[in-house]
């Protein structure tokens, strides 16, 4: 029942994200208006005259600040419902936070006049102090609307007594009482005089040993009389699921997701972070390209690039391009090596520190990371992200022997991710692997990402676990 509660509430917060668009509008607002009038005084103060260019930065530069804000509210839940006002100011704390680091970086950047240490301060402060008032305003309007609103629960005696003790662990104290109703006592027009005495708001079901006529019954006689219908779902899902409603064939569904939910606005910026990045890096590592297919002509003569069979998304197959730094013969090899050398890696995946297939300069290549280059192609073509799992060769993902290793497939396969910065080669253990990959799934933001990405370079080129 308390997981079942614990779904009720989520759906609820990501239902809720698109009630906030007036709160989210006001914050806007405000830090545009702040900002813009921060600089307007900097310019009265420093003479600095009005030309063309200065008056669209003073518009640019407050817009910018905003966007920002925004941005960083969204990534870190700000616009969320939280059961505790404490999270709710702890969310938005963080968030600004970031905000400030990076708006003080782009602030020196786009600003080509320095404005008062002190009046930027202020302009801090006075964004920080407004956006902060309006969520606890928000927060405690809520909790008054859900408190003081005449509600009736439906349901067995033990999940009604579940309910009120999961409302008191959350600190909802309904001050009109509950009205509790027997699924047996369900009858449309005894629910329908009580809603009418006790000008009810909304009607709780709690479905679990209850016939779906009584569901039916509710959901008409609220639909027609605007009451509020909620339902606890009585599919019991592990905390790590995301909610949220879908539609096929013009049919609404309930959607539980255990990986990040596509179409938000975090998911697009990332799509665009994937194509925008994988195409600046192929431009800035084109002579490493060059570099790497004359090495290979030289090396051992054949093909430059290596196409191989991976698992991509839900296991779909595709074709992971590399630089070859294996002779070519090394595919009919590898039964042959297993048998000679053993593997260095427990579980189903195959590495070998001293894989004698691999020519001299392709241990350069792999040193470095520079054979994964040309996975950059498979980025721009959606088959791969910047950062995900690892794609595995399919023979190996079909040596699965766990049905949650799969779970590792449920995200776009990416080019580094936490095995990369983590030692990669290092790392002996598949479910160690796979525990750094659940990681990244279960705690995916934009921002971890970025940070990623970052911790990647340093990574590569100092070579951390290559082998």
């Amino acid at each position: 029942m308390p997981t079942n509660l614990h779904i009720l509430s989520m759906l609820i917060q990501n239902a809720d994200r698109t009630t906030y668009g007036i709160n989210k509008i006001v914050v806007f607002v405000l830090a545009f208006v702040v900002f813009f009038v921060v600089g307007f005084v900097s310019w009265q103060w420093d003479g600095v005259a009005p030309e063309p260019w200065r008056l669209r930065t003073l518009v640019l530069t407050p817009l910018t600040m905003s966007l920002l804000l925004y941005v960083c509210c969204d990534q870190f839940g700000v616009y969320y419902r939280c059961q505790t006002l404490w999270e709710s100011i702890r969310r938005f704390v963080v968030a600004y936070a970031c905000f400030v680091v990076l708006s003080v970086m782009i602030w020196k950047f786009f600003v080509p006049f320095s404005a008062d240490v002190g009046v930027q301060s202020l302009a801090y402060l006075l964004t920080f102090l407004g956006s902060l008032w309006l969520r606890i305003s928000r927060f405690r309007a809520e909790k008054r609307l859900v408190e003081e609103a005449p509600t009736l629960v439906v349901g067995t005696p033990d999940h009604v007594k579940e309910f009120r003790r999961t409302l008191e662990s959350n600190h909802v104290d309904f001050r009109n009482g509950l009205l509790v109703m027997a699924p047996e006592e369900v009858d449309s027009a005894v629910v329908r005089n009580l809603l009418i005495k006790n000008c009810v708001s909304k009607v709780v079901f709690l479905p679990e040993e209850v016939d779906s006529s009584v569901a039916r019954c509710l959901v008409e006689l609220c639909g027609k009389m605007g009451v509020d219908f909620y339902a606890s779902m009585v599919v019991s899902m592990p905390a790590v699921h995301k909610t949220y409603f879908g539609v096929i064939g013009g049919t609404r569904m309930l959607v539980y997701k255990s990986t990040p939910i596509p179409y938000t606005t975090s998911w697009q910026l990332k799509k665009m972070l994937d194509w925008t990045g994988a195409l600046a890096l192929l431009v800035g590592t084109s002579p490493l390209w060059v570099l790497a297919a004359v090495g290979i002509k030289l090396s051992d003569r054949g093909p430059v690039f290596y196409r191989q069979k991976r698992s991509g998304l839900y296991g779909r197959e595709f074709g992971m391009w590399k630089f070859r730094t294996m002779y070519r013969d090394a595919d009919k090899r590898l039964d042959e090596v297993k048998a000679q050398y053993g593997n260095d890696m427990d579980g189903p995946i195959f590495k070998l520190e001293h894989d004698p297939r691999i020519f001299s300069f392709g241990r350069f290549l792999r040193k470095f990371s520079i054979d994964e280059l040309p996975q950059l192609i498979n980025v721009l073509k959606g088959e791969m992200s910047l950062v995900g799992p690892r794609p595995l060769p399919v023979y190996e993902t079909e040596a699965f022997t766990s049905d949650a290793h799969r779970r590792r497939l449920s995200v776009l396969p990416g080019v580094t991710g936490y095995w990369q910065i983590a030692g990669r080669s290092n790392i002996r253990e598949f479910e160690k692997l796979v525990e750094l990959d659940m990681k990244y799934i279960d705690n995916w933001s934009l921002w971890l990402d970025i940070k990623l990405l970052l911790k990647t370079v340093p990574a590569v080129l100092f070579a951390r676990g290559a082998k």
